[in-house]
C-alpha cells in the first residue's frame, strides 16, 4: 500500500517513486529476456521508431515483462491511487531502452510532453482522439544513480496546470506544441528522477515529463506501462479536465 504521506506527495507534485518494490527475480528474468533479444541484434533503421514505442518489440506481451507491473508488491501500489479492482491490467509494455550517446545532448529548455498524441514514431493513430490514460508506471531494471543516465525527467505540478488548460481548451492541439503564454502557466524547473534497480515511479497521466540524453557508459533499462481504469473511454475527455476523479484511493485532493 502507500502511507498517506506519499498519496499527498503525489497529489502536490503529480508523481511518486517507491523504493525496492519489485521481486528481484522477477527483474532479472525480465532483464535476461531483454538481453537476450539485444543479442539477436537491432535493425538501425528501426532505432527511430523502437526509441519512440518499444524496443524488443517481440517480448512486449511476454509474461516475464508484464509482470514487471502485475506482482502483488507492485500493482498494490497502483491499486492504492486507483482503487480495489478499478485498474485494468496492462497486457502489454513499453521496454524502454536509452543507449550512451556520443555528444552531449540536452533538450530545449521547456520540451515536456504527455502521452497519448499521435508522434511518426510511437504508433498512436492520427485519428484526432487523444489515446489518454491514468497512470504511467515506470518500473527501473538498471540502476540510474545521477542526472544523465538517460532519467525519466519531470515537471512537477504540471497536472493540476494541465487539468486548468484542459477546462477550458480542447485537447487538440496538444498542448505541449503551444507556448507557456498559450498555455496559461510557466513551466516549473525540471526534475531528472534517479533510482535503484526494482524501483518504480507513478506518474500522473497530465503530468509532463521526457527523457533525457544517457550521457553515461551504461545502457538504461526501464519499462513503462499505460494504466487506465475500467470505462475510461467513456470519460475520456472529462479525465483530462477532472483529474482526479479516477483516483479513488486518494481523499485528499
Amino acid at each position: 500500500m502507500l502511507t498517506e504521506h506519499q498519496k499527498r506527495r503525489f497529489v502536490r507534485e503529480g508523481f511518486l517513486r517507491v523504493i525496492n518494490v519489485v521481486p528481484n527475480n522477477i527483474i532479472r528474468r525480465a532483464k535476461r529476456a531483454i538481453n537476450s533479444s539485444l543479442g539477436q541484434g537491432i535493425d538501425p533503421t528501426k532505432i527511430a521508431i523502437f526509441d519512440g514505442s518499444s524496443f524488443c518489440p517481440e517480448l512486449r506481451e511476454d509474461p516475464r515483462i508484464i509482470q514487471l507491473a502485475t506482482n502483488p508488491p507492485t500493482w498494490s501500489k497502483v491499486a492504492a491511487l486507483l482503487g480495489r479492482g478499478r485498474a485494468i491490467k496492462p497486457t502489454n509494455a513499453q521496454i524502454a531502452l536509452r543507449f550512451p550517446v556520443k555528444e552531449q545532448l540536452r533538450p530545449k529548455k521547456g520540451s515536456w510532453h504527455i502521452d497519448g498524441y499521435p508522434t511518426p514514431t510511437n504508433g498512436v493513430k492520427p485519428d484526432g482522439q487523444v489515446r489518454n490514460f491514468n497512470l504511467l508506471l515506470g518500473v527501473l531494471i538498471s540502476d540510474v544513480p545521477d542526472q544523465g543516465y538517460g532519467n525519466l525527467t519531470v515537471w512537477p505540478g504540471t497536472h493540476k496546470d494541465l487539468g486548468d488548460y484542459f477546462s477550458e481548451n480542447p485537447a487538440f492541439p496538444p498542448p505541449y506544441e503551444k507556448t507557456s503564454k498559450e498555455l496559461g502557466f510557466a513551466n516549473p524547473p525540471r526534475r531528472e528522477l534517479t533510482g535503484k534497480i526494482g524501483d518504480i515511479f507513478l506518474v500522473h497521466y497530465n503530468l509532463g515529463h521526457a527523457v533525457m540524453p544517457n550521457l553515461s557508459e551504461d545502457i538504461r533499462y526501464m519499462c513503462f506501462f499505460r494504466i487506465a481504469v475500467k470505462g475510461l473511454v467513456n470519460h475520456r475527455e472529462e479525465s483530462l479536465s477532472n483529474i482526479w476523479m479516477d483516483y479513488r484511493g486518494i481523499t485528499a485532493k
